[in-house]
């Protein structure tokens, strides 16, 4: 008997410390997607798999995890729903316009962007006085300086949520900086590999490689320092830095300087402000957060693998924003002297209809904070919590936003498109106005695009509120296959590079369609989304 009493108090204290230690991996990281997930927060909390043995008997870690994450699964869904949630409408309403006015903030660069290429005839990156030969390396230098950054740009938002999330205050300016320089590291690597590969297969003059990767590194730098200044939201503060940085550009050049210098010098003061910024801000903050943070051993490994995603959708997103452009530079209507050659008239008609983005933008996350507050609402107001009726319910408030958003976007695009009548009445704006030739096909069709695309991003921003990004980056890939493959065959069959446009047309539908699908599949397990947001 007493060696039964001896095994029941073994097994009993096994038990306790396996929940003590699905506790703590759940507290270490609040978002296990699967058991790699646990494993990896297991070996990072100091278990081998020799101690995992003798404690639990288990042959490793990996083993143990997918016993922990199999329990932590039934946890979750055992768990009892909290006090029924009510939000006022008033309240609602304050907290929609506040995200309205913050996510206002974050399009106003592209906004001042747009304004000083109208009206300044120059910005930090524009193509205009440069010959064509220039323009069409400046464009490549700005597709390869987003495409290299997007996705440390994400990966660093990401880890910066997670380790603030995780109050590890200590780890959170090493591993930004971290971040940032790894970015770096990898423009000035893609620089180096493109001078020497343009040396052993001639594709431009050595002079144009050379502008070409200075503009590469210098928009990477310049985007990584925005980008840090983006994870504090402190975004209006990218708006004063791009307004400061075209000034800058705009009065060297009005001195008769180069317009290659002054853009050059402009974006080394934007890129030193907003590191600047970025270290007074984040110092500010730690300050605060070492009174009452905690410090837990976070491997590299880990982080890397939790933002791996979002690392590779911010590539993928900027390759899909591009997509259509590289489609029509490199159709051949006539002779041109290379490969790939900048059309002035497609980008014109293309960063008009960019502007249509603005406002839906700016509306993109009041709409997913009142998305995510409504879920939660509905969550607690089915009745007898059964399945139909939270599906049901959660599909009408999905339905609700999608229409208000849709509405937003499609004022947007009127507003773009009065704007363009008005500019077109102004003699000293009317140069810059699609009103002629390619630039009004081009626009008119992209700015249609652009309301669906907005409504694309608006689910992406869901299904990342959600923590589930694995279906952003599965529908983005295949709507940049569609974009290339639809593009090609367009401007092929009616021999005019401005029909790259019906590729960002059918990209654009795939992409809505897709996200469309996930988010109508995700809403039925919206119970088991929240309760891992939480």
């Amino acid at each position: 008997m007493g060696s039964a009493v001896g095994q029941g108090s073994a097994s009993a204290r096994s038990r306790d410390a396996r929940a003590k230690l699905l506790r703590s991996v759940v507290e270490a990281n609040g978002d296990l997607q699967d058991s790699l997930d646990v494993a990896a927060t297991i070996e990072s909390l100091g278990w081998s798999d020799q101690r995992v043995d003798e404690v639990f008997g288990s042959p490793s870690v990996f083993d143990l995890a997918e016993e922990l994450y199999e329990e932590y699964n039934v946890s979750v869904r055992n768990v009892p729903l909290p006090p029924r949630a009510e939000v006022s409408w008033f309240k609602m309403f304050r907290l929609v316009a506040a995200d309205f006015l913050h996510g206002f903030t974050f399009a106003m660069p592209m906004a001042v962007s747009i304004g000083s290429m109208v009206i300044l005839h120059i910005s930090i990156s524009s193509f205009q006085y440069f010959s064509v030969a220039q323009a069409t390396v400046l464009g490549i230098a700005t597709f390869l300086s987003f495409v290299v950054t997007g996705g440390f740009s994400q990966a660093m938002a990401t880890t910066y949520y997670l380790l603030v999330g995780l109050q590890e205050a200590a780890l959170v300016e090493r591993m930004l900086f971290q971040v940032m320089r790894w970015g770096a590291t990898m423009a000035i690597l893609v620089a180096v590999a493109i001078l020497i590969g343009d040396s052993v297969f001639p594709i431009f003059p050595f002079s144009l490689v050379t502008f070409m990767v200075v503009y590469m590194v210098m928009l990477s730098v310049l985007w990584l320092a925005y980008a840090s200044l983006y994870v504090l939201r402190r975004e209006y503060m990218l708006t004063l830095l791009t307004l400061g940085a075209v000034l800058i550009a705009y009065v060297i050049w009005r001195e008769a300087h180069s317009v290659i210098l002054a853009q050059v010098i402009a974006m080394a003061a934007a890129t030193v402000g907003a590191v600047l910024a970025w270290l007074v801000i984040f110092r500010r903050q730690s300050r605060q957060w070492q009174h009452a943070g905690r410090i837990v051993k976070t491997r590299t490994s880990q982080l890397a693998y939790a933002t791996s995603t979002y690392f590779f959708y911010g590539i993928l997103y900027f390759i899909f924003i591009f997509a259509d452009r590289l489609v029509a530079w490199t159709t051949a209507t006539t002779f041109l002297p290379y490969s790939i050659w900048f059309r002035g008239q497609y980008e014109l008609g293309m960063d008009w209809s960019l502007a249509s983005l603005i406002l839906p933008l700016a509306a993109t996350e009041a709409f997913v904070g009142y998305l995510i507050r409504w879920l939660m609402v509905a969550q607690h107001r089915a009745l007898e919590h059964r399945v139909e009726d939270l599906a049901r319910a959660m599909r009408s408030v999905y339905l609700r936003a999608v229409g208000g958003f849709l509405l937003v976007a499609v004022v947007g695009l009127i507003l773009i498109r009065f704007g363009v009548s008005l500019a077109h009445q102004i003699p000293l704006l009317r140069a810059a106005v699609p009103v002629t030739g390619v630039e009004p096909f081009v626009f008119s069709w992209s700015s249609f695009a652009y309301v669906f695309l907005a409504l694309s991003l608006f689910n992406i921003l869901v299904m990342f509120g959600l923590a589930h990004p694995q279906p952003a980056l599965r529908s983005l890939l295949l709507a940049v296959a569609v974009d290339v493959t639809v593009g090609i065959i367009a401007t092929r069959v009616f021999n005019a590079y401005q029909f790259a446009v019906v590729g960002l047309i059918a990209g654009v539908a795939c992409l809505v369609v897709l996200t469309t699908v996930e988010i109508l599949r995700l809403l039925p397990r919206i119970d088991f989304m929240l309760y891992r947001m939480v």
